[in-house]
C-alpha cells in the first residue's frame, strides 16, 4: 500500500495488516535538512545510486543501523548515525526496502519506496508515520492529550492459537505514578477487539509499565505487564482461555551466553503454578491455565524477569527464557538485610496513601489475623471468632456513594485467595498487608473485572524477603 510513493511491506506484516497501520498517512519529510547530502554525488553512471535519509516520525528522530536494500536484496547497506544511506546497485533500483528493530518493536515491520523516474536520487525520505496521522486513523474523536498519547495494540485470540475473537473486551491499566493518573478513569483504558480480532486502546502514557487483561463471558487471560517505552506504540497480542482449561507448559532458562541455569524459581503469576529448574535449566509447569500469562523467573546474580507467554491448549513448543547479569552495587555492610523488590513496592505505596498499610512490627502485637483487619475504616469484619470470619468493603455506585458491601478481593502472595487460607496463616507467617476500601486505589495489576469490591493484599514472610 502506498503513502505518498512510500510503502509498508505486505511480507513483512501480514500480521497486523489489520490494524490499518499500513494505509495511515504519507512519510514525514519537512524534519530532515536539507543539507543533509550537500555535496555528495548524484548518480552512478554504470547502474544506479540512491542517496536517502530514514527518519523516525514518532520519535522525531533519524533511525541509526538500519538495513536498507535495493529490490530483493541485491544490494544492501547501513544508516549511519544520521540515518543516511547510499544505495549502488550495477542494474537499475525499483524498489527500496528498510528494516530495523524499532520498526517491528512499533508493529510497523518496514518502510518500502517504488523508485521511479521521478524519484529523487540525491534525496530520497523513507519516513514512519507521525503519532498524530497514527492516532487520527485508529483513535477517532478522542483528543490526544500530552503525556497520554501511546496507544497499546493487537490481536485477540482463542487457546487453539488460531481464531481470532472478535467483541472481546481488554482493559490496559497502569499505577498511580503516570502523568495525570488521579484516579480510576484516568488510569485504565478500555477497548474491544473488531471483526478481524485487533484492538486499539487510545490514551495510555508510554513511558510507564501497564498491565494488559483481555476477557469476555466464557474466556480470559492473565494480567500481562509490558514495561514501559519511549516508542507510543506497543503491540501486545492476547490468548484468551476458557474457564478451567489447563495446559502443561515446558521451557528451558539459559543466561546471557546460552549456557542452561539451573536451581531458578519458575513462578506463573496469579497462579499456583510453580517450578525449579533442572541441571540443564529446564523446567515444568503443569495445571497452567490457558491463555496469556506471565512467569516470573529469579535466581542468584540475575536480575528477576517477567515474560509473557502463551498457553495454548496444546501446548507443544518449549518456552526460551533468556536472564540478564545484574551488577551488584558495593554494599556497606551495616547488619541490615537486603531490601527485596516487594518490599521496595510496598513502602512506595505506602507513601502513596491510597490504602491502609500495616507491616510485620504491627501485625505481630495483634492476638489473631482477624484482629490484624479490626479498626480498618470501612473495612467490616463478619464472623463470631478468630477462626471463622470475612471481610467486606462497600459496593460503589456511578457516583462513588457506597451502596452496600460485598466480599474483599484477597490476594496472598499476589495469587487470588479467600478468608479460608487467610485463616490457616499464623500472624508471625505474615510481613505485611494492604488494604485498598476503594478497588481502583490498589496497584494496577489487581483491579478486577467482575467486580467493584475492595482489595486486601498479604504478603508473607517467605516471599516478601525473596
Amino acid at each position: 500500500m502506498q503513502m505518498n510513493g512510500i510503502a509498508i511491506s505486505h511480507r513483512r506484516v501480514r500480521a497486523i495488516v489489520s490494524t490499518g497501520l499500513v494505509a495511515l498517512a504519507p512519510a514525514v519529510t519537512a524534519a530532515v535538512p536539507a543539507h543533509a547530502f550537500a555535496g555528495s554525488p548524484t548518480a552512478h553512471t554504470a547502474g544506479d545510486t540512491i542517496q536517502g535519509i530514514v527518519f523516525d516520525s514518532l520519535l522525531h528522530q533519524p533511525i541509526p543501523n538500519a538495513t536498507v536494500q535495493a529490490d530483493a536484496g541485491a544490494v544492501t547497506t547501513m544508516t549511519d548515525r544520521e540515518g543516511r544511506f547510499t544505495l549502488i546497485s550495477p542494474t537499475p533500483i525499483h524498489r527500496v526496502t528498510v528494516f530495523h528493530d524499532f520498526l517491528d518493536r512499533s508493529g510497523l515491520g518496514s518502510l518500502q519506496a517504488d523508485v521511479t523516474e521521478k524519484t529523487s536520487r540525491s534525496m530520497m525520505i523513507l519516513s514512519t508515520p507521525s503519532i498524530a496521522t497514527i492516532w487520527a486513523r485508529l483513535c477517532p474523536g478522542k483528543d490526544l492529550v500530552k503525556g497520554r498519547g501511546g496507544i497499546v495494540y493487537g490481536t485477540v485470540r482463542a487457546a487453539d492459537g488460531k481464531t481470532r475473537l472478535s467483541g472481546a473486551q481488554v482493559r490496559i491499566s497502569w499505577d498511580f505514578n503516570a502523568i495525570g493518573a488521579t484516579g480510576a478513569a484516568a488510569r485504565t483504558s478500555d477497548s474491544k477487539s473488531d471483526s478481524t480480532g485487533t484492538y486499539y486502546a487510545c490514551g495510555t502514557p508510554p513511558n510507564v509499565n501497564v498491565y494488559v487483561l483481555g476477557y469476555s463471558s466464557t474466556l480470559r487471560s492473565g494480567a500481562l505487564t509490558v514495561p514501559g517505552d519511549t516508542l507510543p506504540m506497543r503491540r501486545v497480542d492476547l490468548v484468551l482461555g476458557e474457564f478451567g482449561k489447563t495446559a502443561t507448559i515446558h521451557g528451558v532458562v539459559r543466561g546471557p551466553t546460552q549456557n542452561p541455569i539451573s536451581g531458578a524459581s519458575v513462578d506463573l503469576i496469579g497462579t499456583d503454578a510453580t517450578a525449579k529448574t533442572d541441571a540443564n535449566g529446564r523446567f515444568t509447569l503443569t495445571l497452567a491455565p490457558t491463555g496469556s500469562r506471565t512467569i516470573e523467573v529469579r535466581t542468584i546474580g540475575f536480575a528477576p524477569l517477567f515474560q509473557p507467554i502463551a498457553v495454548l491448549e496444546n501446548q507443544n513448543d518449549e518456552v526460551p527464557v533468556t536472564m540478564l547479569a545484574t551488577a551488584l552495587p558495593g554494599v556497606n555492610v551495616t547488619g541490615k538485610q537486603n531490601v527485596s523488590l516487594l518490599q521496595l513496592d510496598f513502602e512506595q505505596r505506602k507513601r502513596e496513601g491510597f490504602g491502609t498499610f500495616k507491616d510485620s512490627t504491627e501485625i505481630v502485637k495483634h492476638t489473631s489475623i482477624r484482629s490484624v483487619f479490626q479498626g480498618i475504616p470501612s473495612l467490616v469484619i463478619t464472623g463470631i471468632d478468630a477462626t471463622s470470619f470475612a471481610l467486606f468493603t462497600p459496593t460503589m455506585s456511578i457516583t462513588n456513594n457506597p451502596v452496600g458491601g460485598c466480599p474483599a478481593n484477597i490476594y496472598i502472595d499476589g495469587k487470588p485467595s479467600d478468608t479460608g487460607v487467610l485463616i490457616s496463616l499464623a500472624k508471625e507467617q505474615i510481613a505485611a498487608i494492604e488494604v485498598y476500601i476503594r478497588q481502583e486505589f490498589a496497584p494496577a495489576q489487581y483491579l478486577m473485572l467482575g467486580n467493584n469490591c475492595g482489595v486486601v493484599l498479604v504478603w508473607t514472610k517467605l516471599q516478601f524477603k525473596r
